[in-house]
């Protein structure tokens, strides 16, 4: 039986370090952020995983080719295959539909997103056949998209989830960053622009929100279908984690998927590290020596309660 993982949590949590990680495997592909599809084909300076670009990749363009799309900034192609889902499923006068399928698991049919969940489906079965991979890893985070998604699978594709948890100042911190930097396979490091002067209590109930929907959700109703990963403890004990993710797909651990380096990935969308990172290093504890008292007495009212339930000090 085919399977999707899905990587579901807040931003800046680490998801692409993990998937990145999954995806080593010999049986595993990682597709990365896919519900960013439609906005990562049409814009003609994205990077693949790969460190290529991704109109010059030939993984994508094999892809694309399969479902009849080009690269070319909102060519009519395709703007008639969309897969992002969520925007549709959030509205106030669609939400007893999310309800029902959230908490009785019914299967959620809506005229605005059933063709973007055919859609998404029909990405995975492209995926699945040229990879011939048996696990797919979809790193979109977004935990309603996810439940969707489950309650329309096809019989022969298992569904199961990754709640992924990084300490919410950590998340902060990484939030607060207003560049980043990607190592080009000239061997060149260049240095991007990311989005300035954003608002640190944003960033923290988002964090607080996010984490706590899916806890509640995950471990009262999706229970054994859901594996819990703390990016800290990941970080410090990565060869456990994958074996207990592997073993829930039925897998054997393979040493080399801690080689990130070494294994070609072709992630689309997230952050630098699907193309950087090169081994798992230890979270370090970065926001101890960024955040200031003025921070982190915000956060520790606002969601500092939360953050000591999950385990953090």
């Amino acid at each position: 039986m085919k399977t999707v993982i899905i990587i579901v949590g807040a931003a800046r949590s680490g998801s692409t370090l993990l998937a990145k990680a999954i995806g080593g495997h010999s049986s595993c592909f990682t597709l990365g952020e896919i519900n960013r599809f439609n906005q990562e084909i049409s814009n003609p300076e994205t990077l693949c995983g790969c460190g290529e670009k991704l109109n010059e990749c030939n993984f994508w363009i094999n892809i694309l080719k399969k479902l009849g799309l080009v690269f070319k900034p909102s060519s009519k192609s395709d703007s008639k295959f969309k897969i992002g889902i969520y925007n549709q499923v959030t509205k106030k006068n669609k939400l007893h539909k999310l309800f029902a399928t959230i908490l009785f698991n019914k299967v959620y049919k809506d005229k605005n997103v059933d063709k973007e969940i055919k859609n998404t489906f029909t990405i995975y079965n492209k995926i699945f056949d040229k990879t011939q991979a048996s696990v797919l890893i979809d790193s979109t985070k977004g935990l309603f998209r996810a439940l969707i998604l489950e309650s329309n699978t096809p019989k022969d594709i298992n569904f199961q989830f990754v709640q992924l948890t990084r300490d919410g100042r950590g998340v902060l911190n990484s939030g607060l960053k207003s560049s980043y930097s990607i190592l080009h396979k000239d061997g060149i490091f260049k240095k991007y622009k990311g989005i300035e002067n954003k608002d640190p209590v944003k960033i923290v109930n988002s964090w607080l929100y996010v984490n706590l929907r899916n806890y509640i959700i995950l471990k009262l109703l999706r229970k054994k279908k859901t594996t819990i990963v703390k990016y800290e403890e990941f970080t410090d004990k990565p060869e456990y984690f994958l074996k207990l993710i592997f073993r829930k797909v039925n897998l054997d651990y393979e040493k080399s998927v801690l080689d990130l380096g070494e294994n070609e990935n072709h992630i689309l969308g997230g952050n630098a590290s699907r193309i950087n990172a090169k081994k798992i290093k230890k979270q370090d504890d970065a926001w101890r020596r960024n955040l200031d008292k003025t921070l982190l007495k915000m956060f520790n009212r606002k969601a500092g309660w939360f953050n000591k339930l999950i385990g953090y000090k």
